[in-house]
């Protein structure tokens, strides 16, 4: 399945064996030139071991792991796999890069509506997007309403807490259907893609302070208001 010189044989069966290597001679870079791939185990998940081949850190652990990267394309290709090929063994230098790279690309990735980030734009807009509102309050602003979705006191979707009779003004006065800016847009798809930036007891948004107390406020000195962010 995948021809190899006698070293570097050995060195993938102890690498197997879970043995680390911590002094690497300089003749063990170029050690994935000498191994030509042409099969691989169907059984082996190689993406787990290209991470325990990075962990090592060492020059052949590198070799080894670009081995094993292009056994894992080569599987992907020939079980028509629903899986992207990759590249990081030639893309980067060292194990620390391709780690990171590869726990970027394998990190869950949030599920968010277009109907939620569209909503969550809106109010965000309607209540602090006035181009001198720094980022920060418009991130609180979405935050509350992220932390009410997912408080018990409230209701369980982004539309539904928006529109919860009594709770938010634009809603009332129309400035919920205002356009709001690429800026307002991408503050609220970070806090969809990242979560609230403030703590999940913090569900009261105003102008003036309401629940248990004051968690952060902002003063307009603009339009001489405040906007208090409180707890429950």
């Amino acid at each position: 399945m995948v021809k190899v010189k006698k070293w570097a044989a050995m060195f993938l069966l102890a690498l197997a064996a879970g043995t680390s290597v911590f002094s690497v001679p300089a003749s063990a870079k170029g050690l994935s030139d000498y191994i030509a791939v042409t099969g691989y185990d169907p059984r082996i998940d190689y993406m787990a071991e290209m991470k325990r081949a990075l962990k090592d850190g060492g020059a052949y652990a590198l070799q080894v792991g670009a081995v094993y990267e292009r056994q894992r394309n080569l599987k992907i290709q020939e079980e028509h796999l629903d899986l992207p090929r990759t590249s990081y063994f030639t893309d980067h230098t060292t194990a620390k890069d391709i780690l990171a790279a590869i726990e970027e690309d394998t990190k869950p990735k949030p599920t968010y509506s277009e109907e939620d980030l569209d909503l969550l734009a809106r109010i965000i807009n309607a209540e602090a997007g006035c181009s001198w509102m720094p980022d920060w309050v418009q991130r609180m602003v979405g935050s509350v309403v992220l932390n009410r979705v997912n408080s018990v006191h409230f209701p369980n979707t982004i539309r539904e807490v928006i529109y919860q009779p009594g709770q938010y003004g634009p809603v009332y006065n129309g400035s919920i259907n205002w356009t709001p800016s690429q800026r307002v847009i991408e503050n609220a798809r970070y806090l969809l893609e990242n979560g609230s930036i403030c703590p999940a007891n913090v569900t009261g948004q105003n102008g003036i302070i309401t629940g248990s107390g004051v968690y952060s406020s902002y003063y307009d000195e603009i339009l001489g208001t405040t906007i208090y962010f409180c707890y429950t």
